[in-house]
């Protein structure tokens, strides 16, 4: 799921990861809230996919093994565990070194919140796709966005980007997509903090919180926004007129 590659230790939130060497995928929902979100889009067996900010490739595998053929980008020079990943290139969300309309979908799970440039990272998706073509976005969002400047400040966490709706439409909207379904799974967002919570007594390593912004700064923060978790579904349109490789409707 790393996506902005800086210097600081990547969050569990950013690597998928419960802790350094612990190969168990960690993120809101899991594979099952990925499976769902498949069905969701009605992808056809062999559909190609891209997930960006893959990480170590667990998104990647369990789309090979339900008949996909799937590919991950990361801007990672390397997995960032053990686990193999069948296809993964080293890449940016910005500048994606693939081809136009050359994927049936484009799963970005945890990722969206870190791209350094949304915009330009969403008309790279809409390149890529084929007409018809579908997004997946699963990440975090403000609840309550009135209040979104509360952890916007804090930049030594993963959650300063955290996504507004509204803006979140819009940016869809400017770049050629439609929004088809938008889901709330904040409980798995609550659950998801409640296990590493659990498993390390502190929620600093889930966020990335470093130096004078603490743990409890960050929950202070997310209280106010009221931090959730969400699916979102979208299909990209071509302009008027264009045509388009609809190989993946049923």
């Amino acid at each position: 799921m790393t996506t902005v590659c800086t210097t600081r230790t990547p969050s569990a939130y950013e690597t998928g990861r419960l802790a350094h060497r612990d190969d168990r995928l960690f993120r809101p929902g899991g594979l099952e809230l990925t499976g769902h979100a498949i069905s969701l889009a009605n992808l056809a067996a062999g559909a190609r996919i891209v997930d960006l900010g893959c990480g170590a490739g667990d998104t990647v595998s369990f789309l090979r093994l339900l008949g996909f053929d799937a590919v991950g980008v990361d801007c990672a020079p390397e997995a960032s565990r053990t686990q193999i990943t069948p296809t993964r290139i080293v890449a940016r969300a910005e500048a994606l070194p693939l081809g136009n309309s050359s994927f049936h979908a484009v799963l970005a799970e945890c990722s969206v919140s870190l791209f350094a440039d949304r915009n330009r990272a969403f008309a790279e998706c809409a390149r890529v796709l084929v007409d018809g073509g579908r997004l997946i976005i699963s990440d975090l969002y403000a609840r309550q966005p009135e209040a979104i400047a509360a952890v916007q400040k804090l930049h030594d966490s993963c959650v300063a980007g955290i996504l507004v709706r509204a803006e979140l439409e819009a940016s869809l909207a400017k770049t050629g997509f439609t929004i088809d379904r938008w889901e709330d799974h904040s409980r798995a967002l609550r659950e998801c903090a409640a296990h590493y919570l659990f498993e390390h007594g502190s929620l600093d390593g889930l966020w990335g919180c470093k130096g004078s912004q603490s743990s409890q700064d960050t929950q202070a923060a997310m209280r106010a926004v009221r931090a959730g978790y969400f699916l979102l579904i979208a299909t990209r349109r071509a302009p008027s007129g264009a045509n388009g490789d609809r190989s993946h409707e049923r």
